[in-house]
């Protein structure tokens, strides 16, 4: 008892001095400078107490990441280029194009194969993934080995590009011309009702699933044209956008204001535009609000290329981020927005990576991973031309994007492991494979683990 009055006496004491050292600051006209200090003290305290629960949190909890576990193979009877990969039950399904001289591909064998991955047991210390013979498998259905005879017989064009899993349904593309939109797409339909997805049951549907492998929007909100209604008409004439920026392309600048000043052609950012004698309404722009984002889209009179920037209404400032272009999608609860060059957070915090290493210059939104803790997401983008998918894992606890993954196909078990490859500049007989231990599990895996078990 004696403990405590002693310590709401010291509190008390602590306020009395706090509020005193204000009285004076006011008085000696060093009030922004005491504000600031004890806000910057304050915060300093508050991320510390954060980092404590934190580290409370994951003692209790657990956490995993993503990291290499091991290096594997497989091997094809062929020469081929490894085009892609997917996990459909207890099977790895591996594609490839093959190149035997003259021969084209003349059956199932010569295209995809069905892999089982096991994992060490007793003294071995590698995983083995093991060829899984395709009779009895659902590979060998009549109706598709049917439908994939006659398309390798038809289209002397014909090569795999895509194999993918979406909303319950196996897919395999094949190119059949010479666009890359002139495809093919046979449909499996998972039945995952007689278990887990380990055990998923598959079932040929028919070969008219183009529509089904259509990517998602590049967008997961509208952008919105401006009108004539939103000009605000002067010396220097802008578009009014939300009452909060205002935009011109006129007098050889581009400029973004926060000001609604047109007797001025000063904002808080410029850059020059090519034709200097442009009016208001021939440049395009389009705007988003997201949370306190402000994204825009302009193309400049007689340019080819748009630019995009993103205005920061908390920090009242602007950044140029043509990624953005490419794709782009909200982070989760409002933390900001993601896309294939990177991220910017609601906070003004922001990261940037350098230009891929694989060419991908045409990065689109695929679909995003949540972990069954909700902490880590990963999203995934994918090149269709170059059949590339780049993974960006991203948590929400840290506010952090780690450094994205590069391949051309992978396959993600129920279990949180991960299998992916990378393409080969040349045909090859061995294909190397890594294999990755994650937290992207599925929800019914983790819920079915032993009670004394814990995933993470």
């Amino acid at each position: 008892m004696a403990d405590t009055q002693n310590s709401t006496n010291s509190e008390s004491n602590d306020n009395a001095n706090q509020a005193n050292q204000t009285d004076q600051a006011v008085a000696s006209g060093n009030t922004y400078e005491l504000i600031k200090k004890r806000l910057t003290e304050q915060g300093g305290r508050l991320e510390a107490q954060t980092q404590t629960l934190n580290n409370a949190r994951l003692e209790e909890f657990g956490s995993t990441q993503m990291q290499v576990i091991a290096r594997t193979r497989i091997r094809t009877e062929h020469n081929c280029v490894a085009q892609d990969m997917v996990q459909v039950g207890d099977y790895l399904l591996f594609g490839y194009n093959v190149f035997m001289g003259l021969k084209r591909a003349s059956n199932i064998k010569d295209v995809l194969s069905l892999y089982r991955l096991n994992e060490p047991v007793g003294n071995e210390e590698e995983y083995q993934l093991e060829e899984v013979d395709l009779k009895g498998t659902f590979l060998a259905q009549d109706a598709f080995v049917q439908d994939f005879n006659e398309l390798y017989r038809y289209y002397k064009q014909t090569r795999l590009i895509q194999i993918t899993v979406k909303d319950s349904k196996l897919l395999l593309a094949f190119q059949i011309g010479e666009r890359i939109t002139d495809i093919r797409v046979f449909r499996f339909a998972l039945d995952f009702s007689q278990g887990t997805p380990e055990s998923a049951q598959v079932a040929y549907v028919d070969n008219r699933g183009e529509r089904d492998i259509e990517l998602p929007p590049a967008y997961d909100f509208d952008w919105i044209d401006t009108t004539r209604d939103q000009m605000v008409n002067g010396k220097y004439p802008h578009m009014n956008i939300l009452d909060t920026i205002f935009v011109e392309t006129v007098g050889g600048d581009l400029t973004i204001k926060i000001e609604d000043n047109t007797q001025s052609g000063q904002g808080i950012y410029s850059e020059p535009v090519n034709d200097r004698t442009q009016s208001l309404t021939d440049a395009e722009i389009a705007y988003a609000k997201v949370g306190s984002l402000i994204l825009l889209k302009i193309l400049p009179y007689r340019e080819e290329d748009y630019r995009y920037f993103v205005y920061n209404t908390l920090t009242e400032a602007v950044l140029r981020l043509d990624a953005i272009g490419q794709s782009c999608v909200q982070l989760p609860e409002d933390h900001g927005i993601m896309f294939p060059g990177g991220y910017y957070l609601q906070t003004g915090e922001y990261k940037l990576f350098e230009a891929n290493n694989v060419g991908a210059t045409d990065l689109r939104f695929k679909r995003k991973i949540v972990s069954p803790n909700g902490e880590d997401v990963l999203f995934l983008f994918y090149d269709r031309d170059l059949g590339v998918t780049g993974l960006f894992p991203y948590n929400l606890i840290k506010k952090q994007l780690a450094n994205p993954i590069y391949c051309n196909g992978m396959a993600l078990a129920e279990n949180g492991r991960l299998v992916l490859f990378s393409d080969q500049s040349e045909p090859s007989r061995i294909h190397p494979m890594q294999i990755w231990h994650t937290p992207y599990a599925s929800h019914e895996y983790v819920s079915e683990l032993p009670e004394s078990t814990s995933f993470y």
